[in-house]
């Protein structure tokens, strides 16, 4: 029976492998985010006659399969990026989560009286998050600005822990009232909540430096992503034992080690465990898509055998999803005036320390205290880092428009799914409950995904041009190249034997060689343009390929012995890689 059994599971999986595969391949041709057409390949899988119902715990997609999709995508996170944006995630993330648990909590239990408040409102807390796959998967194929994915991004990461708590908190109410009618203790909530957080920031940090402290002394590309795959599992089960919220301690330690770790982690580390990711990820997060669709039909039967009506919950539903579209249009003006406040706010800022600069240096410009000199210099590079955040305020000002990209990107999803089928299930409108939610996760996954291309056209957000993102790659090349230079010179001044002349020449020349080939790979310079730079890389891809060819032949031939095979193989894999990355659109 037993082997009967794993056989079954392994055939579903292969067959959900495959199907993902071939549909996301599929969406890539026509253009259509793969999440959203591998939902209607689950809904039509599930309602076709006799197809068996496919069942997973929830409580495995919330412990075993949520913690390393979050992880995966915190690590793309740049915590700069997080940082300048904090406060508009916090606006959508912790205190839009809220108003729309509670309003949508109060609607559902004015509708269904028997259902009870505190229920409703954990019902609430189950519709309310933005779905983090979805939203940033489409704004990244559409190019919208970059603030926005990164507040998508943001808002998607920290969203799903206000929610977990607030149901937690909401169904523990209502189990202990037995009838789901006890009053909400906004206290207890509230100290719930800040601990939940604040102990998962704490256990995050940790777990993230720890990851990053570990890896920098392993140099095994094995061991290396086997410890990558169980960071997320370990700060995810180490808060959830003190009751923090497993999901931002997650969060947290994915921030650290996707910041920390370029400068001590291997290069070779980090490209091993970027692949490993990327392929988890692609499978994971498509397989959870498609088992949503799949789910829809047994949720549909479960209601029609409670003898409930069906339409009637359907339209209850489609109501709450229309006051959480509302929910969120409303909040947009308040977030756009946060915006334009911050920057006024930090232009006085910078005004004012940059007079309080002036005069430091004017006063202690003859002091030689290395004390003085360097809580100065601390200042210093304070109101340059301000400076810069004043300018990416302005570079990246977002309009009305943005505004309505931002409110229209609220596609729940993966937790929306997993998250209601753990309310009561001995409740008699446990079925209705359930279904509300898939209602609302699949219209809004539906009907907002499919539609946020055509609005992105429509009001064409401001993105930033691609010669000004290549133009800030050369100078930021440059600028690097001119510290190894400085650096390699020092070096070779610190020799025991010093090298001759022509070999120091070389060496002090290949940075500003790199600096060359990338302005003109890129077609930045003076005199660059894009029909030039496109023509550099057809002729670098001929060479490429005419390589590959001579190599291809050497390896049949047998001449050359596998290991230098191989690294010639690996040298041109590094071109090809740096080819698709520089210029990537031109195969588009």
């Amino acid at each position: 029976m037993e082997e009967h059994l794993v056989e079954q599971v392994t055939i579903v999986a292969v067959v959900g492998i495959v199907i993902v595969g071939a549909v996301s391949a599929i969406a890539g041709r026509i253009g259509v985010a793969a999440p959203l057409l591998l939902t209607v390949v689950g809904i039509a899988l599930g309602f076709l006659p006799g197809a068996s119902e496919v069942v997973v715990d929830p409580e495995i997609i919330l412990t075993v399969v949520l913690p390393p999709l979050l992880y995966a995508a915190a690590l793309q996170v740049p915590f700069v990026d997080f940082r300048r944006n904090i406060r508009v995630i916090a606006l959508l993330a912790v205190v839009l989560v809220v108003v729309s648990a509670v309003v949508v909590g109060g609607l559902v239990a004015w509708i269904w009286p028997a259902v009870g408040l505190a229920l409703a409102i954990a019902l609430g807390a189950v519709v309310a998050p933005p779905d983090a796959v979805a939203a940033t998967s489409l704004g990244k194929r559409l190019g919208l600005p970059p603030r926005i994915v990164t507040i998508l991004e943001g808002e998607g990461l920290v969203n799903d822990a206000t929610a977990l708590v607030l149901l937690s908190t909401a169904v523990g109410i209502a189990v202990d009232a037995g009838d789901g009618t006890a009053a909400v203790e906004l206290g207890d909530v509230a100290g719930t909540f800040a601990w939940a957080v604040v102990g998962a920031v704490l256990l995050g940090l940790l777990v993230g430096a720890l990851a990053v402290a570990v890896r920098a002394r392993i140099h095994d590309l094995v061991l290396d992503t086997a410890l990558s795959i169980v960071v997320p599992f370990i700060a995810f089960l180490a808060a959830e034992a003190v009751a923090a919220s497993g999901v931002v301690a997650v969060v947290v330690a994915g921030i650290v080690v996707g910041n920390a770790g370029p400068g001590r982690i291997g290069a070779r580390e980090r490209q091993s465990e970027r692949t490993s990711w990327q392929t988890f990820t692609l499978v994971i997060e498509h397989a959870v898509f498609l088992y949503m669709g799949l789910r829809l039909r047994p949720v549909v039967d479960a209601v029609e055998s409670a003898e409930q009506s069906l339409w009637e919950v359907v339209g209850v539903g489609l109501l709450v999803t229309l006051v959480l579209i509302l929910l969120r249009f409303a909040t947009m003006p308040l977030l756009l005036w946060s915006i334009r406040f911050r920057t006024r706010r930090l232009e006085r800022q910078q005004e004012l320390g940059t007079r309080r600069m002036r005069l430091a240096d004017e006063r202690f410009a003859d002091v030689d205290d290395e004390r003085v000199v360097g809580r100065l210099e601390q200042f210093r590079r304070r109101l340059e880092s301000q400076a810069h955040d004043v300018t990416a305020e302005r570079d990246q000002a977002l309009g009305w428009r943005d505004g309505a990209v931002l409110g229209w990107a609220g596609m729940r999803g993966v937790v929306t799914v997993a998250a209601v089928q753990t309310l009561p299930h001995d409740h008699p409108f446990y079925a209705a409950l359930v279904l509300v939610a898939f209602v609302v996760a699949i219209v809004t996954l539906l009907v907002q995904g499919l539609t946020l291309p055509a609005l992105v056209r429509a009001l064409r957000p401001r993105t930033d041009s691609s010669v000004e993102e290549r133009t800030e790659l050369i100078d930021l090349t440059r600028r690097c190249a001119e510290a190894g230079s400085a650096a390699m010179a020092e070096a070779m001044d610190g020799l025991a034997s010093p090298i001759d002349e022509s070999m120091r020449d070389e060496l002090l020349q290949m940075p500003a060689r790199r600096v060359e080939r990338a302005s003109a790979m890129l077609g930045v310079g003076d005199d660059a343009d894009e029909e030039r730079r496109r023509a550099f890389v057809r002729v670098r891809r001929a060479q490429l390929a005419a390589e590959r060819a001579v190599l291809k032949a050497e390896r049949r031939r047998g001449a050359f012995s596998s290991e230098t095979i191989a690294a010639m193989q690996r040298q041109l894999d590094v071109l090809e890689v740096q080819l698709d990355a520089l210029a990537g659109q031109d195969d588009d």
